[in-house]
This record gives C-alpha cells, structure tokens and sequence, in this order.
C-alpha cells in the first residue's frame, strides 16, 4: 500500500486512532509504515538485511500497542517524527544486542556440559572489545558513586543516550508525588522532545561528510586541469583552489564543533528543573561538579593504566 494514497490529514487521522489502540487503524498503519520500518536501518544506518528483519520484530513489538503515537503532537510533519522514533528504538535494540553479546549466558546440557546459547556471535579479537567496555565500566562505576539526586541530574541531563534506573525513578517519583508509570511517560515524551535534536545533529553529521565528498570531487577537477597554462585554464585553477579552501574551512568548523560536544543531545536545564523542582542555576552547578568528578575520575584510571 503506499503512502501518497492518504492525505496528511487522513494519515494523521490513522495515526491518532492507533494512538488509542484502534486495532484496525494499527493495521492500516503498518501497512502504509512497515517498509519504512524494515528500510530505516539499512538505508540510516547501512545495516544488513538480516539485521533489518531482526529489528522490524523489534520495533513492532513496541509499536503494535499504539501507546508510542499519543506523544505525536503535530510540531512536525509525522514522519519526520516517527523516523525520530525509529531512531531511538535502534539505539535501544542495538545496546540490547550488545548487552546479550558481552555476557556470559550459558545453560547445563542432560550431561551436565556447559553450552553458550549464543552459538551465532562471530569470534571478535578480545583486544578489539576489551577497551570499549572497560571504558563503559569506567563510566557506570564512576557514575554509581556519585550520590543519587546528583546522578539523576546528570542522566536527565543525558537522558536521550541514558537510562534511569529503579532507584532513580523512585526518587522523582518520591520527590514530584508522581506514580512510576507517570515518571516514565515523562521520561518517554523528553526522549521524543529531544529527537528533533539529534534529527538536526545528524543534518550536521551529514553535511561534514557531504563536504569531504565535495573537497574530493574539487581535488580531482584540479588534478584533472593541472598544468594548464590559458588564462581561462589558470582562472579555473584559481577558482577551484578558493572553493577547496571554503570547504576545508567549513570542514574544520563543523568538526571543531563536534569535537566540542555541540552534537550531542542536552536536555534544556529548565526540563530539569521543571522535573526536579529545583533552580535552573542549581542544575547547572550540579552537573558542573558530576562532570569535574567523572573527569578526575577517569584521569586517575588513565594514570594507572
């Protein structure tokens, strides 16, 4: 079925009833949807076929209820945001891969022999895995000793790459009076908020390689007019060289900003504390301090390795 059969208004229409769990608007939903839904990580994020077919069951067993689609508001054009959805399911699927792939998960056989039940993971060097997770254990042993309200402040401050763990939604739910299930459809619809965000970091993402491409075409069209000598030859030469400084120039700006933090997604400190109930400038000191400590913290780890 396509998509450009339904109006925007019918679309929204479509959307709005699975919201509420219309089963027949859901069917009809994933009819117009579902090839988006199996492309997405192939065409996004260069994933294989069978990586796709994996994470369509994934993202269709989160999608199904229709719960997801009531914190569509209409800001945005609705696929725009569900790409945005989509995003953040893969980034929760891909880190569940990779949870199930880093333990040891093993079952006893009717002969008491050991066997892994995941018998398809390829044999990777342990070197090449060894420094991203003792970074990782780094970061969450770090985290966990810093004290609680400090630590909620910091994961909501980076709750678009973060979770919250039981003790933490307690403790807003506690403080705000809030039921679990209410923190987490707060949590929930931020997530959402800030996928605009990182829609517009991948923009960024995009055009530094977008960029690199261009310097490469612009060098070959110089290599390609080297060592003419006509004044339209030695003109073009010229131009050519002023369009490749341009773009080393925007290049190195935008990687300078990366390199910077600008590409990831913050929560606004007004988020934070409108959640938490304290000052904007309270935020901000605290996340200031948990930042300085993980620092130090990971400095000393560096020193003794």
């Amino acid at each position: 079925m396509s998509l450009v059969a339904y109006s925007n208004e019918e679309i929204l229409e479509i959307v709005q009833k699975s919201g509420r769990g219309d089963e027949a608007a859901l069917r009809k939903f994933f009819d117009i949807y579902s090839k988006d839904i199996y492309n997405f990580p192939i065409r996004v994020f260069h994933l294989s076929e069978d990586d796709a077919s994996d994470f369509y069951i994934y993202a269709f067993e989160r999608l199904k209820s229709g719960k997801r689609f009531n914190s569509f508001v209409g800001k945005s054009s609705f696929k725009t945001w569900f790409f945005s959805v989509l995003r953040n399911l893969l980034i929760d699927w891909q880190r569940t891969k990779r949870e199930l792939k880093i333990q040891s998960v093993k079952k006893v056989n009717k002969d008491g022999v050991e066997y892994n039940t995941i018998e398809d993971e390829p044999d990777r060097k342990p070197e090449a895995l060894s420094r991203a997770e003792a970074v990782a254990q780094k970061f969450q042993s770090v985290l966990h000793d810093v004290k609680l309200e400090n630590r909620v402040i910091f994961k909501l401050s980076f709750i678009y790459y973060l979770h919250l763990d039981p003790e933490e939604i307690q403790y807003i739910a506690t403080k705000k009076q809030l039921t679990i299930e209410d923190v987490k459809l707060e949590i929930l619809q931020l997530r959402e908020q800030l996928s605009d965000k990182e829609e517009v970091n991948l923009k960024m993402e995009d055009k530094i390689t977008s960029i690199y491409l261009n310097i490469l075409d612009l060098r070959e069209q110089r290599k390609a007019k080297a060592g003419g000598s006509s004044t339209e030859e030695v003109h073009l030469q010229e131009k050519i060289d002023h369009s490749l400084a341009k773009k080393y120039e925007q290049r190195r700006k935008l990687i300078d900003k990366k390199n910077r933090g600008h590409f990831l997604v913050r929560t606004p400190y007004r988020e934070i504390s409108r959640i938490l109930g304290i000052s904007e400038g309270g935020v901000s000191v605290t996340l200031l301090r948990v930042m300085e400590k993980i620092q130090k913290k990971f400095r000393f780890f560096s020193e003794d390795e």
